[in-house]
């Protein structure tokens, strides 16, 4: 079910876009990462790494530009959060690996889209546009924790019925296993009966037939 409302997302948003770009067209190259995420909470959305020392990044929701952070790095820089003005999101820099990425705070339903983050190099010159812009799908889902929760009482119930199954099927097999033992010792009884009672009476006809060939010659 979850393989399914993935891929109808995925073919609305490349059909509802596809007056996107070259760069920002999720249907050309790659699948961008997909993230599910719950109502109210925070996502990330990865960028270009910082690689100059003013840039100024970009961030799409679909086609449409939501914010612009631009970045200028001193010597007593340390990590960067900035806030966006215009859209509920901030801009990480991280110096450790100069990595970069929106946050997007507190998202609702309206936030599920086809995010592409784009930077631009303003210093040193000459100024350019970076080619990597790395996209990513946000899905927003209502009732996330109870659709998990949901998840696990079905898979307890699933693991109950399998004990259930395995058990009756473990009693069938004895039983069969069983009644085919009786039938074979009941017939090996039998068998050895119907001997003896041939035995018997083999020698009870035996003498009488003795005594009757000794008259006949006298």
């Amino acid at each position: 079910m979850e393989i399914f409302r993935t891929s109808v997302t995925l073919l609305s948003i490349c059909l509802f876009h596809s007056s996107l770009s070259e760069t920002q067209n999720v249907c050309k190259g790659t699948l961008p990462e997909i993230k599910h995420v719950a109502v109210n909470s925070n996502v990330t959305v990865p960028c270009p790494l910082l690689s100059a020392t003013e840039m100024e990044f970009k961030l799409f929701k679909g086609s449409d530009q939501v914010t612009s952070i631009y970045i200028k790095i001193n010597d007593t820089s340390n990590d960067i959060n900035k806030n966006s003005p215009d859209f509920p999101a901030i801009l990480h820099v991280k110096f450790m690996d100069n990595s970069t990425s929106f946050i997007l705070l507190g998202v609702t339903t309206n936030f599920t889209d086809l995010y592409t983050c784009e930077a631009e190099i303003n210093y040193p010159p000459p100024f350019k546009k970076v080619p990597f812009t790395p996209q990513t799908i946000v899905l927003v889902e209502e009732k996330q924790e109870q659709t998990r929760i949901d998840l696990c009482q079905n898979g307890s119930h699933q693991a109950l019925w399998v004990l259930f199954g395995i058990m009756a099927i473990y009693g069938l097999v004895t039983t069969c296993i069983v009644i085919i033992l009786q039938i074979k010792f009941s017939q090996t009884g039998t068998s050895f009966k119907d001997r003896e009672c041939r035995r018997k009476w083999q020698g009870v006809q035996h003498p009488t037939r003795l005594g009757f060939h000794k008259d006949t010659v006298v």
